[in-house]
């Protein structure tokens, strides 16, 4: 009887005894580790980094940018567990893993699928920092550089697999493609394999300056968003007055993030529809831009020593981060009065000067909901470390008045609460479940369909893992029909089926 590949795979391994790698001795131990890049978005950091340790044997190291922190990377280099859930072929096996967050999403599909090289966290190496941070993180230099940016050092590397908020399709252009690229032709996409996740709960923030009790719709969110409402007085009842201003500040991420085209999506319509068959009429909306501001480029040349001047006094005010982990700095920095500065998807240096506003501005932006694990305290060493203050900003309710209970970590179903009446919908666990709460993005993982050996079952077992019930944290659920409810809750009773543009689709 001739056996199937995949079943004849499995019995050579086990037949043919592995060689193992001995486990790491220093954080600069790299010999014979098999080395896996990912790519793509930073919404789901922290998951991944569960996921990733969780497949490894204590006392493994890790690593982040020296500069930008874990929003820009981080890797992880330790050896596989010895557990038969994990192939045969990885077990014991010492692996440095890298995960390119800078960017986000679009970053985990358009170099994949042009096999196209991109600046790496050079991890586990002699530049790196010689004994760990407080968080136990080395820190280590961004070397190589990114297509359209400028001419290839030959440090760059190309990703195995990535990681997206939604899938490859919809980072579709003018506005879900990143700084000087253009969206993928069909032929580049059919390299990919695309396999669905989980759903992940995406939320609206708002630093403390907004109170709990004020109600904030879906209208009013996306119209800050688009820049057709940019001050506090225009929203709802006008009540909300910051001390700082009442002007409207947007921390938003860069073109190409999947966060940013998870909002596009929910707020802006895009790229689901385009202009309907009468003239003239379009069903989706522009988001605002960092020119947008009131007080775009007042001043400065855009280096590091003489940042472009972002003048949040002048008005309304859009920002553009890389990663959520900037978002997070963003936020704190609105709500701390402390300047804040950050490069731009251009490589320019830009400044928004938040000492100069009298007090705390009323900033709002987009976060998964894993940004929750970020806590700290709202003071600049909060801003320097993209910690998520837990009295600088809140999610809040979605079509409502509410915010979600103080960085409520590991409770499998957070609580909302208001100073006032509690209104709108929690973004917390059991409404994901139900499909009650509907910003929520299926996230996606893929690699080209070339990958092979040690890295594709590294890739494979680290996919099935972030679908798995049973790795799920509060803020995800794994899908339907592959997984049944009925068995675990930690499964949603809908899915879109990986098409964002599709309709939630309750199957039990």
């Amino acid at each position: 009887m001739k056996l199937k590949q995949s079943a004849l795979a499995v019995a050579m391994a086990l037949a043919t005894p592995a060689v193992f790698a001995a486990a790491p001795t220093s954080p600069t131990d790299t010999a014979g580790a098999i080395t896996v890049f990912m790519s793509g978005a930073t919404a789901p950091d922290e998951f991944m980094e569960s996921i990733v340790t969780g497949m490894m044997n204590p006392g493994f190291y890790k690593y982040k940018d020296a500069v930008g922190g874990t929003s820009v990377g981080r890797a992880f280099l330790g050896e596989v567990k010895n557990d038969a859930s994990i192939p045969a072929s990885i077990r014991n096996q010492k692996v440095l893993f890298i995960k390119r967050s800078a960017g986000g999403s679009v970053w985990g599909v358009n170099p994949l699928a042009r096999s196209e090289g991109i600046a790496v966290l050079k991890a586990a190496d002699a530049s790196c920092s010689t004994a760990p941070d407080t968080d136990g993180y080395y820190t280590c230099p961004v070397v190589g550089v990114d297509p359209g940016i400028g001419a290839p050092t030959g440090d760059e590397m190309v990703p195995d697999f990535g990681v997206s908020d939604v899938a490859p399709f919809m980072f579709k252009e003018p506005y879900n493609v990143e700084f000087g690229a253009s969206q993928l032709s069909a032929a580049e996409t059919a390299g990919l394999t695309v396999r669905a996740v989980n759903t992940l709960m995406m939320g609206i923030v708002a630093t403390a300056a907004v109170p709990s009790s004020f109600y904030i719709s879906e209208a009013d969110y996306g119209a800050m968003l688009t820049g057709n409402l940019t001050d506090w007085s225009q929203i709802g009842d006008g009540t909300v007055a910051p001390a700082g201003g009442t002007q409207v500040v947007v921390c938003r991420r860069h073109q190409g993030s999947g966060t940013q085209t998870s909002y596009n999506w929910f707020f802006n319509n895009f790229p689901c529809t385009g202009d309907s068959a009468l003239s003239g009429v379009s069903g989706q909306t522009v988001p605002a831009r960092m020119d947008s501001s009131a007080g775009f480029m007042a001043s400065g040349t855009g280096t590091s020593a003489d940042p472009f001047l972002i003048d949040v006094t002048a008005g309304y005010t859009v920002l553009e981060n890389s990663g959520s982990g900037d978002v997070r700095k963003c936020l704190n920095a609105a709500q701390s009065g402390v300047d804040y500065t950050f490069k731009g998807e251009d490589g320019l240096y830009y400044k928004a000067n938040f000492s100069a506003a009298a007090g705390a501005l009323g900033a709002i932006g987009v976060l998964s909901l894993d940004s929750q694990e970020k806590t700290g305290a709202a003071t600049s060493a909060g801003v320097a470390t993209d910690k998520g203050a837990e009295t600088a900003w809140f999610f809040h309710t979605l079509n409502g008045a509410g915010v979600m209970a103080k960085n409520a970590i590991g409770v499998a179903d957070e609580t909302c609460s208001s100073t006032g009446t509690l209104s709108g919908v929690c973004p917390n666990r059991s409404a994901l479940r139900e499909g009650q709460y509907l910003f929520a993005a299926e996230l996606a993982m893929q690699y080209r369909t070339s990958l092979a050996g040690q890295k594709l079952d590294f890739a494979n077992e680290f996919i099935d893992r972030a679908g798995d019930p049973s790795f799920q944290k509060p803020w995800t659920l794994a899908l339907p029909p592959v997984y049944d409810p009925t068995v675990s809750p930690a499964v949603a009773k809908g899915t879109r089926y990986g098409n964002m543009c599709s309709p939630l689709q309750k199957l039990f």
